[in-house]
Order: C-alpha cells, then sequence, then structure tokens
C-alpha cells in the first residue's frame, strides 16, 4: 500500500504542472490479499459448457494471488472493472495501468495465449496483452511479440494520453510504442486466465490502474517509475 500512495502523492505534486482542465482522477488496485470478486472486481468463470462452469483453482498466499486451469483447457476466470464513461484520462492527465505476473505454463492445442490484461477505453479503443511462457504478444496489433524471461515475475507498466496510443515498459525499461484497436465494448479492465481453449499456472502480486496528472517532461515520468519501483524493493 505504501507504493499506491508514494505513487499517488508524487502525480498530486505534478499535477501543479499540468493544466487544471481535467476529469476526476482516481486510483484502483487489486494488491492479491483477497480474491478479486472480495474486492471490487466481478469474477467471469465458466468452461466448454458455457458461463458458471467449474472455473479455475484460484488461491491467495503472501499477497500472491494463483489461478491455475492447466486441469481442463476449456476453462476461463477472470476478473473485470466497470467504469462506464470514466476511464480515460482527460486534458493533462496520463492513463496509467500497471501489474506484475509470473505464468509458469500455459497449454493450447491451438497455440493460444491464456492469461491476459485489456483495456478498453470509453469509446470503445482497446490494447491487451496475452501472454505465454517465454513472451507476450499484444492481441489487436500483427506481429507484436515482445520475449520475457520465463519463470519469474516481471513488471509492467502502460501509460496512454489519448487511449488511442500506449508505451509500455517491463521491469522499468522501455519495451514498445504502440497503438489501441478500434473495437466495440468500452470503459473496463480485465485481467486472468482469458481463453477457453488453453490452459495455464499463473501468479499475480497486483494489478493497478488509474488517472494521474500528466507528467510535464520524460524526466518526471522517469522519476515517478523510480520512486514507485525503489518503493517496492
Amino acid at each position: 500500500m505504501k507504493h499506491v500512495i508514494l505513487l499517488l502523492f508524487t502525480a498530486a505534486a505534478l499535477g501543479t504542472l499540468v493544466s487544471t482542465a481535467r476529469a476526476e482522477q482516481y486510483w484502483i488496485a487489486y494488491e492479491g490479499n483477497d480474491l478479486p470478486e472480495n474486492e471490487g472486481w466481478q469474477r467471469r468463470w465458466g468452461d466448454w459448457e458455457g458461463p458458471f462452469g467449474e472455473g479455475a483453482f484460484r488461491t491467495v498466499d503472501d499477497g500472491i494471488l494463483t489461478i491455475d486451469s492447466l486441469h481442463d483447457q476449456g476453462v476461463y476466470d477472470f476478473a473485470r472493472f466497470d467504469r462506464p464513461g470514466q476511464l480515460d484520462p482527460g486534458p493533462g492527465e496520463l492513463f496509467v495501468i500497471e501489474w506484475q505476473l509470473k505464468v509458469d505454463q500455459v497449454i493450447s492445442t491451438y497455440g493460444s495465449y491464456d492469461p491476459s490484461v485489456s483495456v478498453h477505453s470509453d469509446d470503445g479503443w482497446i490494447v491487451g496483452f496475452g501472454y505465454y511462457e517465454d513472451g507476450i504478444e499484444s492481441k489487436f496489433e500483427n506481429d507484436a511479440w515482445i520475449p520475457i524471461t520465463p519463470g519469474v515475475f516481471h513488471e509492467y507498466q502502460l501509460y496512454s494520453l489519448d487511449m488511442r496510443t500506449y508505451e509500455l515498459y517491463i521491469d522499468g525499461v522501455f519495451a514498445r510504442q504502440g497503438e489501441f484497436w478500434d473495437g466495440l465494448m468500452e470503459s473496463y479492465v480485465t485481467w486472468g486466465d482469458a481463453v477457453s481453449g488453453a490452459a495455464s499456472l499463473s501468479h499475480w502480486d497486483y494489478l493497478r490502474f488509474g488517472v494521474v496528472p500528466e507528467p510535464c517532461s520524460l524526466f518526471l515520468l522517469t522519476g515517478l517509475l523510480f520512486c514507485t519501483r525503489c518503493n517496492r524493493v
């Protein structure tokens, strides 16, 4: 919780340097203290038979949520948070989503990813990342593959000013600049075991997202990243 407070405090300080015309700022954090549905998230789950089937085996231990669907490739089990018309940043603001995740195993007859994180903007633009054991793909961008070291936790941060383009950092290092896809569904974030037709074992330390004041320079954004990362050590 200290790093969340530090991020918001730093963002508030940066806010004195940006435009005063902005929408409601907010910060929503899942820290692995309980199952997501007990902390304000919706649980969406099912199997080959449809919604509300068996679902994944889920445990929470020492601040880590483990999602295990290795017993059945038909299982999906993910968390969703809706903010109708209130997800996007306004002028002088920055959308931020960050998560820490370790993927131990992915099994799919058709080579699909399974763990996933997705953001749906207020007017239906989407960015999403699907996980394999050794890499991630941007689900709505062609040939967008990023290798990762398998079997260890990685920290991810995504930033967007306009919900059309984004920058992705992995373990504090710039990894990709990309674009949202023009989709249909609006104003929500999802994460977890996303695919019926693949199975996986994944461990989620946290997932947080929100709107903060826009840093007015790359130097200030780098300082924000540095402060939050140092506080996690």
